[in-house]
C-alpha cells in the first residue's frame, strides 16, 4: 500500500479507538489540553502507520530516516518481522516500559497508544495486498486476505474511502470532545 493509504488507515483506526481512549485517559483534563492530547494521539497514529515500512529502502519513512532503515532492512525482509504479531508484542512491551518510567505521563500515553494503533493499522492493511504479511513470524505463514496490488486503481479507491471515513470520524470525535464541555 502507498503512504497515503497507510496514513488514512492510521487515522481511521485512531478515530475508531479514540472514544474509548478518551473516556479512559482524557476525562480529567480541560478542553484545551484535551485538544492538544487529541492532536498528539492522531499525529502519532499517522507516524505509526508509516513505521513498519522502515524494512524497505523505498518507503517514505526510509527516506526520512535512512540510517535506521538501512539498519532494519539489512536484518529484516520486507513484510517479515516488522509486520508480525511478534513485533507488535515487542512494541507493546516497549511502550509499557516507556509509560512506566514516565510515571504515567499522559503525553507519553497518547504517543504510545497512537503509534501502536497506527502500526497495527499498517499491518492490517498490508494483509489485504497481493504480497500479504508474515503475521505469524517466524513460522513462515504469509497471510493474504485479498489480492490488492499496491498503487492500483483498487488501492486508490480504498484510499479515498478510508480518507473520507477517517475525516468524518475525526470531526465527529472532535464534536463529541467539545460537546461534553459546552
Amino acid at each position: 500500500m502507498t503512504k497515503e493509504t497507510h496514513s488514512s488507515g492510521g487515522y481511521l483506526f485512531a478515530a475508531l479507538i479514540f472514544p474509548t481512549f478518551s473516556s479512559i485517559y482524557l476525562g480529567s483534563y480541560n478542553i484545551l489540553y484535551k485538544l492538544m492530547l487529541c492532536a498528539i494521539f492522531f499525529q502519532c497514529s499517522n507516524l505509526g502507520s508509516l513505521l513498519p515500512d522502515l524494512d524497505t529502502r523505498k518507503s517514505y519513512m526510509s527516506k526520512k530516516w535512512p540510517y535506521l532503515s538501512k539498519f532494519i532492512s539489512k536484518r529484516c525482509k520486507h513484510r517479515g518481522f516488522t509486520h508480525s504479531l511478534l513485533f507488535l508484542i515487542v512494541l507493546s512491551e516497549l511502550f509499557k516500559f516507556i509509560v512506566l518510567i514516565g510515571e504515567g505521563n499522559i503525553i507519553l500515553i497518547c504517543m504510545s497508544y497512537g503509534v501502536f494503533i497506527g502500526y497495527t493499522s499498517h499491518i492490517v492493511l498490508d494483509a489485504f495486498t497481493y504480497e500479504g504479511v508474515d503475521l505469524f513470524f517466524p513460522l513462515g505463514f504469509n497471510l493474504k486476505l485479498s489480492r490488492l496490488k499496491t498503487s492500483s486503481k483498487g488501492e486508490k479507491y480504498i484510499y479515498k474511502i478510508l480518507k473520507f471515513i477517517s475525516i468524518n470520524l475525526i470531526l465527529y470525535n472532535l464534536y463529541i470532545l467539545l460537546e461534553l464541555k459546552i
